[in-house]
């Protein structure tokens, strides 16, 4: 990110961020050395945030009325903050959620064979399902993603849940909703085909962990160049990190977890991880 200005970290800039928030321009405020340091992401944005402020402190202009919209939304508030700032985010949680009901979890086979990668149908103590080339072939191509919204039990479907609402609030606060929906499809579509290759073409197989790995991966490598970018604790990161190389050593499995599916998380975290290092030499470029 490049630097404006520092200022003293007694100065209120609450209303001054809210409003640059409101014009569309991203930006981070960090401490260094007792001072508080404002950041922005794209070039352009460095003369024009200076001369907002500029013209703030000249009293040409006016932000005491965005003051307390400020202290309600954006990352600094609670993980729904002001829901309209983020719908992607919103209908991504509400797709999961229907899609458990009319599945029943995945206890459906007939409506979970709506969303799996290739179709399937039950006889007996078998499955047999078709192949995802023919299903490519009848035209089916939303079968590459729709897994991500299939869960399997209600621990599943929460906990992938609050992370979705957790990373993509961040992501998508910061670039909106259309970069957020191309983020998912790929992280979604590139861990699904991974998982699917694994299994062999066994169909029964979802969930949004692997876009949530994406959207880490996509955070992780952002902030190693520009860090606080989307202010994800550290914690966080190793988390999400220790429980993906447990799920290979297949103890959750053991403990009760179910089947977990590791292929989606690491095609998940690589795919990130590329868009995630794609974009920041995007943005070195852009900065000159």
């Amino acid at each position: 990110m490049i630097r404006v200005f520092d200022l003293p970290a007694e100065e209120d800039l609450l209303p001054f961020t809210a409003f640059l928030w409101q014009q569309g321009i991203v930006h981070r405020i960090t401490e260094e050395g007792g001072r508080q340091v404002l950041w922005v992401e794209q070039t352009d944005h460095y003369p024009v945030v200076q001369q907002y402020y500029q013209d703030w402190k000249a009293g040409l202009l006016q932000l005491g009325k965005v003051k307390a919209k400020w202290r309600t939304g954006g990352l600094a508030s609670g993980p729904l903050g002001d829901w309209r700032q983020i719908p992607v985010t919103i209908l991504l949680l509400l797709g999961c959620l229907i899609v458990a009901v009319i599945t029943r979890l995945g206890a459906n086979d007939v409506t979970a064979a709506l969303f799996t990668m290739n179709d399937y149908v039950v006889k007996g103590q078998y499955i047999h399902y078709a192949t995802l080339q023919s299903m490519l072939e009848m035209g089916e191509y939303w079968r590459l993603i729709t897994p991500v919204f299939l869960h399997f039990g209600i621990a599943h479907l929460l906990f992938n849940a609050l992370w979705v609402m957790d990373f993509g609030r961040r992501i998508e606060l910061q670039h909106k909703g259309l970069f957020l929906i191309g983020l998912v499809a790929f992280t979604g579509i590139v861990s699904n085909i991974l998982q699917y290759t694994v299994m062999d073409g066994f169909p029964r197989f979802g969930g949004m962990s692997g876009v949530i790995y994406g959207l880490l991966g996509f955070c992780w490598i952002r902030e190693k160049e520009y860090p606080k970018a989307y202010d994800v604790p550290s914690g966080i990161y190793m988390f999400m990190l220790v429980w993906l190389v447990i799920g290979f050593t297949g103890v959750l499995d053991l403990l009760g977890f179910g089947k977990v599916a590791n292929a989606a998380h690491a095609g998940g975290l690589l795919s990130g991880v590329a868009a995630g290092w794609l974009y920041n030499r995007r943005a070195k470029r852009r900065a000159g």
